[in-house]
Order: structure tokens, then sequence, then C-alpha cells
């Protein structure tokens, strides 16, 4: 798996897991506030930027295995991952699967335990997500992905709040250069999951950062990760839509690097 690495040799971990579709480079904003305090790595998940083609069929648990080797491969210890969208999903899988002791809190970034809805889940993505509606989706990303991604990149973002336009037309031709069956057999198998039971299980630290305008989650779905995490944070980025270390960077840095730190004063 590709990995960069950036910021401080010997300074706490911070892994950043990016979404479907993106990959590292997603995360410049954090590497150039977070770098002088903290030790940053940055893979290019399977199936994503340089981390494609990859050699084994994904899905969530092949990119979870994938962040465990890169751990073991690096020898880090004491990591706070930080997952955003899918990469959430890859720490949710990481946690329930692997016990070494080698993370010690989870940033969750606008994220849900379970895409789908149900009528006794109304926290998975918004619109009535369901089977159905999840097979018109692969469908559609499968006939014409360049498309499908330029209808997306819409709901990345906050409706009142546009980010700048080089950027999101970075973005745009980022997500549109992804293999369109890589992107299908990764999206079909976050549809597939469901992690409210291993939420409930979690006993690390645990930071939850949710956009105030996201078009993909409603607030609902972080509150009711606080509600089965114990002792988790939450905090909303008002302004942001699905993508709050894009949209406002400044504080989604602020409220990182604290977390951060205090983990780092409570277990010296």
């Amino acid at each position: 798996m590709h990995l960069r690495h950036a910021g401080l040799a010997s300074g706490r971990p911070l892994v950043f897991l990016h979404g479907w579709s993106a990959h590292g480079g997603f995360y410049a904003p954090q590497e150039d506030a977070l770098g002088n305090r903290f030790r940053l790595l940055l893979p290019d998940l399977p199936g994503h930027g340089q981390s494609h083609p990859w050699p084994e069929p994904l899905s969530i648990a092949t990119l979870a295995d994938a962040l465990a080797a890169m751990l073991v491969a690096q020898d880090i210890r004491d990591a706070v991952l930080v997952g955003w969208s899918m990469g959430a999903m890859v720490a949710f899988d990481y946690l329930s699967r692997y016990r070494d002791g080698r993370v010690s809190a989870l940033v969750v970034e606008d994220m849900t335990a379970r895409l789908m809805q149900s009528p006794n889940w109304p926290h998975g993505l918004r619109g009535d997500f369901d089977a159905t509606q999840n097979a018109i989706v692969l469908a559609a990303m499968r006939a014409d992905w360049a498309g499908f991604s330029a209808a997306f990149l819409p709901r990345m973002f906050a409706h009142d709040h546009a980010p700048p336009t080089a950027l999101k037309n970075w973005i745009g031709a980022e997500i549109a250069h992804n293999d369109p069956a890589a992107m299908a057999a990764l999206w079909g198998s976050m549809a597939a999951q469901d992690y409210r039971t291993a939420l409930a299980a979690l006993k690390l630290p645990t930071l939850l950062l949710y956009g105030g305008e996201s078009q993909l989650y409603a607030p609902g779905v972080s509150a009711w990760m606080q509600s089965v995490i114990a002792g988790s944070e939450r905090h909303c980025l008002a302004a942001s839509g699905h993508t709050p270390h894009l949209e406002q960077p400044e504080a989604f840095n602020a409220l990182l690097a604290d977390f951060a730190s205090r983990r780092v004063a409570a277990t010296a």
C-alpha cells in the first residue's frame, strides 16, 4: 500500500484514512497545519490513488488488513486513527478484528455504522437508502463513472458554503480518475457492513466530527454514535458538508490537535 510520511519523525502518529474515491492527498490542509506537532501517515488505501491496481479482491476487510500490515511494518504505536467516510469504516473493521494495542484513539468524520436504512435504523445514508437504491447506485457508477462522479461531487459539500472553485475542480478531477470496477466493489462492500455492535463495544477515546450541512448523513448519526461509544466527544462543524477537513480545515485541525494532544498528556 502506498504510504506517504509527513511531520515529526517521533511525534504521536496520526493515521489519516481517506474516504471512498479519494486518496491521502485529500489531507493536504492537515499536513500543512499539524506536521509540526505530530507524525503523520497518509496512505492511499487499496484501490485508490497510487495503491491501484490492487492484487486482491477489494472490500472493507481488504483495506483494514492493509492498514494492519502497514501499522506493523512501520512499528506504529499509540496511534490516532482519523477516519473520514469510508476510512472510518476501515477503522471500525480494523478495531473489531485486530487487538494488537497499536491504536489508542479514534476520530470519526461524518460517517455512520451502517449505510443501509431500515425500519429500525434511521441513521444510514440520507434519502431512504436501501437495497433497491443501492442497486441503482452501483449500476450507475458501472455504466458511466464520469457522469456518476460529476453528479456525486456536489453532494460532498455544504449547500450554502461551496468550497473554492479550484479546490472543487481538483476534487472532481481526482474522483473522476478512479477505476469504476474498483469503486463499485468497495461501495458494495460498504453497503454490506454493519458496525453497530462493534461500536457499542468500543473502549477507545473517540472524537466524533460531523458537518452541520452534510448532504449524506443527518446529525442523528453522530448523536447515535455518541450514545453508544462510552466517553466519546461530539462536535459539529456547522458550515461543512461531508468534508469538514477540507471545508473548515482550521476548525477541524484545532479540534483534532486538541484531542490528540490531550490523549498524549493522559497516557504519558
